[in-house]
């Protein structure tokens, strides 16, 4: 199974436990492929280093958090679709990066993403 992981999910698995934890390490063992984009991965960074998160971490650490998840990624995708089914374009990234990337799923931890 390919499964595109919003930013808020893997925040989650990163700093609680749960069922976000639990997809991440179905991930770290190979059991579900992730699917991911350059553009996915600096959201990502800029989210664990954003002043206003409780979990705010610093430039290195969140490039170690990154490095992780480049080294557990199934594919990095190159993004080449066009995209505009949702209202949010940073929700449209993760539709882009399915499509590109051949996906199964989005998962996604909001509800205004869209998902497959």
């Amino acid at each position: 199974m390919r499964v595109v992981i919003g930013t808020n999910v893997l925040i989650s698995a990163l700093f609680w436990v749960g069922r976000p934890k639990r997809l991440l390490n179905s991930v770290r063992i190979n059991k579900i492929v992730f699917i991911t984009s350059e553009s996915l991965l600096t959201e990502m960074k800029t989210v664990c280093t954003a002043m206003n998160k409780p979990f705010r971490l610093s430039k290195s650490e969140a490039d170690e958090i990154i490095d992780h998840l480049k080294d557990i990624a199934g594919e990095i995708v190159s993004i080449k679709s066009k995209v505009t089914l949702c209202k949010d374009e940073a929700d449209n990234r993760y539709w882009k990066c399915a499509l590109d990337g051949k996906a199964d799923y989005i998962a996604a931890g909001d509800n205004e993403t869209c998902f497959l």
